[in-house]
């Protein structure tokens, strides 16, 4: 059963992954300030028991605060640039200060934090071994019960969505991937037939992938969700542009275009998006220099003022681990919640450079090639991601018997937890060959294939 068609929604607009572009509007310069007052403001609820990591250069802290957050004690992470002033809104109950070794005393920006009077521990000589140390600290010197589960976080969840929206509607952005699943999930269950997600094919999808979400949501979900077709706009738009920035600000651009058309078209003054914590983090920069943004997400920053949407980001305190969790709690099906990861701008930052149809085309069926193979191998849900790349690159080689000058295909498989850190997968010597194989053999335009072994850091998980 496939999802109705959206009424007046024409195949002029497109919607993704219940994210909207909020980093794409303005200089970077002038929207670092509304993403670091993003980290809590009336969008992010206050979480009792908070502890604050406060970032001096330490390059784990994520996975620090991960790993104190497996004990139950729910961390946040601020860059020492953030104002005093936001660190009170959390009202937090204590502070961990972590740089690692060597990194620059920062004693002015330090005092703004000793004078909050606020029970703080000092990592700055390091974070290696002191997750014990720092658990100790939280429930000696803090007060802190260790009570913050995923249970508790799905009832207030719940909770929190009927008080926010009350009695009116919810417009969702579903890509059939685990964020906006999870997230579908959640406010379908607080507020029901009140939600209408949207499901858009924006060209960029992989292979049959229109056809099973439909099927999917369909079979699992009694809920209102439209499909558009908006292929081939979203290419035109796409065409020419090489710069992975610029990709994912024509991507924003589009999105916010098509939740003002959809939402009109259901009456929703609401729109709720598929952000998680790791998105937030990576797109603000350490010490306030726009330069040091590891990658904008199309779904932090901030809404232009002139869009009137009221934000329902249930999930945007959590790591993706702890999303995968929540969805197993709520009994979605493992083909939603163990996919693997799939970006918001999907094949369109791992297509590098200027995307093309028939270069577009190739990587759809390689990366098709790669995941039947991962799977019948038995090793599809023993990685994280396993991926292909399309590398604007031309090499000389042999096909058919004859000299050949065509583009290369890269694998790559990563393991990871929280897509904070990623360390490469030994995939089988013979698995890669087989992929491969069939690869340069099927696709047309391919001759040659290559094995990422770059983990995060120093790389990040996709190429874009």
């Amino acid at each position: 059963m496939a999802g109705r068609n959206c009424g007046g929604i024409g195949p002029d607009v497109f919607l993704k992954s219940g994210q909207v572009s909020r980093l794409h509007f303005g200089q970077k310069e002038g929207m670092l300030t509304n993403i670091l007052n993003q980290l809590g403001k009336e969008s992010m609820k206050q979480t009792p028991e908070t502890i604050v990591l406060l970032n001096f250069g330490c390059e784990d802290i994520q996975k620090f605060a991960r790993a104190i957050r497996d004990r139950h004690i729910y961390t946040m992470v601020m860059p020492y640039t953030v104002p005093a002033e936001r660190v009170t809104q959390e009202a937090p109950a204590g502070l961990i200060v972590c740089a690692d070794v060597g990194v620059p005393a920062r004693p002015e920006a330090r005092a703004k934090f000793d004078a909050l009077k606020l029970p703080t521990l000092d990592l700055t000589g390091g974070i290696g071994g002191k997750v014990d140390e720092a658990v100790e600290f939280c429930k000696a010197k803090c007060g802190c019960t260790g009570s913050w589960t995923m249970e508790k976080f799905i009832d207030e969840a719940i909770a929190d969505i009927r008080s926010q929206v009350g009695g009116q509607k919810v417009v969702l952005g579903l890509s059939g991937g685990v964020d906006s699943s999870v997230v579908a999930a959640l406010i379908h269950k607080a507020i029901g037939k009140q939600l209408t997600c949207v499901f858009v094919n924006h060209g960029l999808l992989r292979k049959n992938e229109p056809e099973m979400v439909q099927e999917i949501f369909a079979r699992n979900f009694d809920m209102n969700l439209c499909y558009v077709d908006a292929s081939d706009r979203f290419l035109d738009k796409l065409k020419g542009v090489s710069d992975p920035e610029q990709k994912r600000k024509v991507i924003g651009k589009e999105f916010i275009e098509v939740f003002a058309e959809a939402a009109a078209k259901v009456d929703a003054p609401f729109l709720g998006q598929g952000t998680i914590y790791p998105d937030i983090l990576e797109s603000i920069p350490l010490d306030g220099n726009p330069n040091g943004v590891i990658k904008s997400h199309h779904n932090v920053g901030g809404l232009p003022e002139n869009m009137k949407f009221k934000l329902v980001e249930p999930v945007e305190r959590l790591f993706k681990d702890e999303v995968r969790e929540v969805g197993r709690m709520l009994g979605l099906p493992s083909e939603l919640i163990d996919r693997h990861p799939f970006p918001g701008p999907s094949l369109g930052v791992r297509h590098v450079g200027a995307i093309e149809r028939s270069t577009l085309a190739m990587l759809r069926e390689a990366d098709a090639i790669v995941t039947e193979e991962l799977t019948k191998a038995g090793w599809y849900h023993k990685t994280w991601q396993t991926f292909a790349i399309f590398v604007p690159v031309k090499t000389v080689g042999i096909k058919n018997h004859q000299r050949s000058y065509d583009y290369v295909i890269a694998i790559r498989s990563i393991n990871s937890v929280d897509a904070v850190t990623a360390q490469v997968v030994r995939l089988p010597w013979e698995l890669l060959e087989t992929m491969m194989e069939r690869i340069v053999k099927e696709v047309d335009g391919v001759n040659r294939v290559v094995y990422d072994i770059t983990a995060k850091p120093p790389g990040t998980i996709e190429w874009e």
